[in-house]
């Protein structure tokens, strides 16, 4: 009886998890892999040891066409986090101007100010401290974290949609995104914590764990100011969002509408009170012994305006939405979008546009699956305005964070579908790969007009589904034509190879009864 309760548990375990597991293990090996290779190159290669731009430029033939890319990386690993993670351990704090100078095997740096919130130093001070020669251990933390990143995105896609299938793909395409692979498996670049951190806050939220969900997003927030925006469609789930179920009460009276308002705002005050203690636990140490923390990490958040309306800005320098006008020939356009962006003008108009949506969609959904998918949706639109409009501009490396939101959306009916459940579409598997080679393969001076296919894409979504729906029919005509004759063949067939066999052995039937 034991062993059959076994039997069956490992049966129902590889039932249940058994594509997954495979697609974790095959992920897992790729992963290794490239790690490797970054890891021999970093021992061999000088670029790692200089702040020089690591383009990633090259050719690829396809046929009788060749694809040019540029990958855009940089050696931000030695020159900053090895020499940050350095300084932490030899007891130099962030936030002073001692903590961007190093003699470090003989070679003397100067690499700045620290601009982010404390997480990064801590994180970077573990890496060092793993003892690993050469000072490789902060690229496997970074790599650690983007891979442990597929769980959260298995998770929040099998819940939003309720379909295990979905779960999977996603966790398929997350895992062979080429943004990902190429920017945190290969060049070690840093944002992996606080997107793990995101999606894992999220999932526990999905899943009704409202307090672990905040201090994991809240721990997203203190990696890096960026996801400071992920913490708005938090306020707005825990403020508007629909409340625990408390005994006794009915909401569909009065007075139980007003249970309803004060349940609400208790759970609500409960969360910030356990956001505040826990960033406070973390922030405090640093604001008591560094007072220009606040200041060095609001550098992070400026941007000036372009040096020249006629060229584009130096490998070294961001891109921003004005580049693409710069880049058309048409520098009045580019001055205005850069006026635009540089004051906040957009950025705060387009996150205060969002955050109404947030509030709207919470208002009228209940805490559904299809409540969750809109929220979600929203907070990735938000995020693609964000970088799309952000005065300081961003790296390529920056949509890494849009990898986990690619895979859990990779269809339309992700994200316009009002069932709970959602079904898989072969769409799954490619759409999440393309929108990222959208990103990762095109010259860095052109590449934000593929962000802003993607988010028009994304916010046309329904007649995207129907123009794909169009170009598809004759497809769906030919299986309703072929299909009922290969059925019938097979049907005629089966029958046919029945008659023969009896006709060999006439007996048959009567010798096996």
């Amino acid at each position: 009886m034991f062993l059959r309760r076994i039997g069956r548990g490992i049966l129902y375990f590889m039932t249940e998890y058994g594509l997954l597991l495979i697609i974790l293990l095959v992920g897992l090996y790729i992963w290794t892999e490239v790690f490797q290779l970054a890891l021999a190159d970093y021992l061999d290669s000088p670029y790692w040891n200089t702040r020089s731009v690591w383009l990633g430029t090259g050719e690829y033939p396809i046929w009788d066409y060749t694809v040019t890319y540029q990958f855009e990386g940089y050696s931000d690993y030695s020159f900053f986090y090895v020499h940050w993670g350095n300084n932490f351990l030899r007891g130099v704090m962030p936030y002073t101007d001692e903590f961007g100078q190093i003699d470090l095997d003989g070679v003397t740096n100067s690499n700045g100010l620290y601009i982010f919130p404390p997480l990064y130093a801590v994180l970077y001070a573990a890496g060092i401290a793993l003892n690993l020669d050469g000072y490789w251990g902060i690229g496997l933390l970074l790599a650690a974290f983007g891979y442990l990143t597929v769980f959260p995105t298995y998770g929040i896609a099998k819940t939003l949609s309720g379909n295990r299938h979905v779960g999977e793909t996603a966790a398929l395409t997350y895992l062979l995104n080429p943004l990902v692979l190429y920017h945190i498996d290969f060049v070690w670049l840093n944002p992996s914590p606080f997107i793990f951190f995101f999606f894992a806050g999220f999932y526990f939220i999905v899943r009704g764990h409202r307090h672990v969900g905040t201090i994991l997003i809240v721990t997203s927030a203190l990696f890096k100011q960026m996801a400071w925006f992920l913490g708005l469609p938090l306020v707005i789930y825990l403020l508007l969002g629909p409340v625990a179920p408390f005994d006794g009460v009915e909401t569909s009276d009065e007075q139980g509408a007003r249970h309803a308002i004060l349940q609400r705002f208790k759970q609500f005050g409960i969360s910030v009170v356990v956001a505040v203690c826990y960033a406070g636990a973390i922030l405090i140490p640093f604001l008591l012994t560094q007072p220009n923390m606040l200041l060095y990490m609001g550098l992070a958040g400026g941007g000036f305006p372009l040096e020249s309306f006629t060229e584009p800005p130096p490998y070294s320098g961001t891109m921003r939405l004005a580049v693409l006008p710069v880049v058309a020939g048409l520098p009045d356009v580019a001055q205005v979008i850069d006026f635009l962006v540089t004051n906040y003008i957009l950025l705060t108009m387009g996150v205060v546009l969002f955050i109404i949506m947030m509030g709207l969609v919470a208002h009228k959904e209940t805490g559904s699956a299809h409540y969750f998918r809109r929220l979600l949706f929203l907070t990735m639109m938000m995020m693609l305005w964000v970088h799309l409009m952000g005065p300081r501009g961003v790296y390529k490396y920056y949509f890494t964070l849009f990898a986990p939101f690619f895979s859990i959306f990779g269809a339309g009916r992700m994200v316009s579908g009002k069932t709970d459940e959602i079904k898989f579409s072969p769409v799954m598997l490619f759409l999440p790969l393309a929108l990222s080679l959208l990103i990762i393969i095109p010259n860095r001076n052109v590449y934000l007009a593929g962000v802003i296919l993607i988010m028009i894409g994304y916010a046309l979504v329904d007649l995207v589904g129907d123009f794909w729906f169009v170009l598809t029919s004759p497809c769906r005509w030919v299986s309703s034509v072929l299909g009922p004759r290969i059925h019938a063949f097979r049907e005629s067939h089966a029958n046919l190879a029945t008659r023969m066999t009896s006709l060999r052995h006439p007996h048959h039937g009567s010798e096996g009864s």
